[in-house]
């Protein structure tokens, strides 16, 4: 499979469809400058490439959006008001563009969408649907960083509905598919985060274990500035962490573990972040209520469920 990046600092953003040749030739200057810092271990020139590839990415959207991204901006407007059900039907009309225009990168993508907005909805089996749509699209374009993602919607999914078979399945195939290099580290990392997600799931506890300590290796080997990919790493593995400690009984840990995966969610920006702070809330609730200090349980609660109300979801059971 091809090792371009998708996004620099983050595998997930790419420059816009319809793109002058001018811009490209300067964007992937930028990409291969990023590179460089990166295998040369430039942590500061690597965050300025990436921060400026994506600055030139928005202006170049801006000057020239296409319909795909405007309904996409719809989405992401409609998503912030707590407009869901406007979201999905702009992310719908994407997808519809998306089925004819041949680019299976920007088709799992569509898919993608559509699939972290079910799940949010709690719509598990159509969320389940388009994570496996977006998968067999994602093989399709081959280029490993697509796969990765798809992967490990795919294992969220079959987490939600219980398969726990399936999403470790789906987390180590995504491990499998990553290429080599300091490039990818952060995309190591967070896949070894699913997995060991998957892996407390499955009470395979031990080899969760090997994995966050392998992930958190990659984590502060890579030493960049703090932004939003690395950041959500580090929430994601402290709220592993805690619901290891949690599925062991060593509560203390489990309540410090989930503290500090809030802390970290509440630094990133946008209503998914908020709905992860409430989901991760709401697990600390649990384990407050398990250590007797019933008081700061249902603070937690209850903040989770004013989260939820302002976002205009229902209240979790």
């Amino acid at each position: 499979m091809s090792n371009v990046p998708v996004d620099p600092g983050n595998s997930e953003a790419v420059p816009p469809v319809g793109s002058n040749a001018q811009f490209m030739k300067e964007f992937e200057k930028l990409i291969h400058s990023y590179a460089d810092a990166v295998s040369k271990d430039k942590p500061q020139e690597a965050h300025n490439a990436a921060m400026q590839a994506l600055l030139m990415a928005g202006e170049e959207a801006l000057r020239n959006p296409t319909p795909s991204l405007l309904l996409k901006q719809e989405a992401a407007d409609c998503e912030a008001s707590g407009d869901w059900s406007g979201a999905e039907t702009a992310y719908r009309k994407v997808l519809a563009m998306e089925e004819t225009s041949g680019n299976f990168g920007m088709l799992a993508k569509a898919h993608m969408d559509l699939c972290v907005l079910l799940r949010t909805l709690a719509r598990l089996d159509e969320a389940s649907q388009f994570a496996a749509y977006a998968t067999d699209a994602a093989r399709r374009t081959q280029i490993f960083p697509v796969l990765v993602r798809a992967l490990e919607l795919q294992s969220f999914c079959a987490l939600d509905r219980g398969d726990v078979a399936m999403a470790l399945t789906s987390a180590s195939e995504a491990l499998q598919v990553i290429e080599p290099g300091k490039m990818f580290m952060l995309m190591r990392a967070k896949a070894l985060i699913t997995r060991a997600r998957c892996e407390v799931a499955a009470d395979q506890t031990e080899a969760a274990d090997s994995d966050l300590a392998s992930s958190w290796e990659l984590l502060q080997a890579r030493a960049s500035p703090v932004t939003p990919g690395p950041l959500l790493a580090l929430a994601y593995w402290w709220e592993v962490k805690g619901r290891l400690g949690e599925h062991r009984g060593n509560l203390p840990r489990a309540r410090e573990a989930m503290t500090r995966a809030i802390e970290y969610f509440r630094q990133l920006n946008g209503p998914y972040a908020m709905v992860a702070v409430a989901r991760a809330l709401q697990q600390l609730s649990k384990v407050l209520g398990q250590t007797g200090d019933s008081l700061s349980a249902e603070r937690a609660s209850a903040e989770a469920k004013a989260i939820r109300s302002e976002l205009h979801l229902p209240a979790t059971r």
